[in-house]
């Protein structure tokens, strides 16, 4: 007997119940994340965009192989779940148009390669992540999650090669440490939106006496107890702060949030600054520990005076998260008219404005009336 229709028992008709469980919860899902609100339990369905989009693939392939009932209903919904999780997620594809530009070739002294990496605070593998930075022997080196343990020993192996540092240790997971061969003209310490989460600001001296400027930040994610509101103010205020830096301008550091958000969108338009992750693959630094649950937390973002050597996610060195490698090129004359940072619109500084001010509502460690002078005008 041919099977026409989904059966209501047997092996093809669990699977078309499995089938329609998925597709429902995964376009509720997909509803939810589309909310503008900085609750944690929305903003998490941020990150998870491509494992969503997998499994919504597979149920839409079961839905039509168990010629599952209502198919006129559930096809439909999944579809248009599906479409909305690739659509943010396929910019990021190694076959799509690159947002930055790529660089053949470089003088040296014109070449930056920069290194950063969380190392996970409770992780006490020092000895695999010096020997990473050894090998990897980058110009600049970020490390995250640094308490005065990995602090001691880091210095310890690094100082001599790198006798240019900033180092912020710290035992909440926030802590933050810059080593550099480039000297510093000038760095400083930043808290811009509380909670004991320190953001770096190097002035980096080239060979050729010209200065370029590093930012390096790491916020709170969005976890049970804690909402996004915070570290939605810390990237818009960073983005501000970049504008005003003048160029060349780059951003380093754990971001807690993935490139498709739309707070990470805001902040690139205010920063007016390109993702040289888009059209070069995923390059998932976490979770290092589950290969199922993997997203880009780790970024570089820069001014369109960059352009890209290389960009790529370094090996397992012991903690949750992989390391990121950018070797970038200066030369603005070259790269600069060949790239466009996502333009800086009245919306962007609209939804800029409702950050903060959504952050200051229930933010901790800062105050509100002085959030909204640093965001730029119409």
């Amino acid at each position: 007997m041919v099977v026409r229709s989904e059966q209501g028992s047997g092996v093809r008709g669990w699977s078309a119940r499995i089938a329609r469980f998925l597709v429902i919860v995964l376009a509720l899902f997909t509803a939810v994340s589309l909310v503008a609100a900085d609750a944690w339990w929305i903003r998490v369905f941020d990150f998870p965009r491509l494992q969503f989009a997998m499994v919504l693939a597979i149920a839409l392939a079961l839905l039509l192989f168990t010629r599952s009932r209502r198919l006129w209903l559930w096809l439909p919904l999944g579809v248009a779940a599906l479409a909305v999780q690739l659509w943010q997620v396929v910019p990021y594809f190694g076959f799509m148009p690159q947002q930055a530009v790529s660089a053949d070739s470089c003088e040296p002294a014109d070449r930056l390669h920069v290194a950063s990496l969380n190392v996970l605070q409770s992780n006490r593998d020092f000895d695999r992540a010096i020997a990473y930075v050894r090998e990897e022997n980058p110009d600049v080196f970020l490390a995250m999650e640094n308490d005065a343990a990995w602090t001691d020993a880091l210095s310890a192996a690094l100082d001599a090669d790198y006798p240019h540092s900033m180092k912020i240790p710290q035992p909440n997971t926030y802590g933050m440490a810059l080593w550099s061969r480039l000297p510093f003209a000038e760095v400083e310490r930043n808290e811009l939106a509380g909670g004991g989460t320190p953001s770096i600001k190097a002035r980096l001296t080239r060979a050729d006496g010209g200065v370029m400027t590093l930012f390096a930040v790491h916020p709170r994610p969005p976890r049970p107890g804690q909402d996004s509101g915070q570290r939605d103010a810390e990237l818009v205020l960073l983005a501000d702060l970049v504008r005003e830096s003048g160029r060349p301008t780059l951003v380093v550091g754990d971001f807690n949030d993935v490139g498709w958000s739309s707070v990470t969108e805001t902040f690139q338009r205010i920063g007016q600054l390109v993702d040289p992750r888009r059209g070069r693959g995923f390059n998932a630094t976490f979770d290092a520990t589950n290969p199922l649950m993997r997203w880009p937390l780790d970024h570089v973002f820069h001014t369109d005076d960059f352009g890209v050597l290389r960009f790529a996610k370094g090996p397992d060195v012991g903690s949750d998260h992989y390391p990121l490698e950018v070797e970038l090129c200066l030369s603005p004359g070259e790269f600069a008219p060949q790239q466009e940072a996502p333009d800086l619109t009245r919306e962007a500084v609209e939804d800029a404005r409702e950050e903060l001010e959504d952050a200051s509502k229930g933010g901790e460690g800062f105050e509100a009336d002085n959030l909204t002078a640093t965001v730029p005008d119409d």
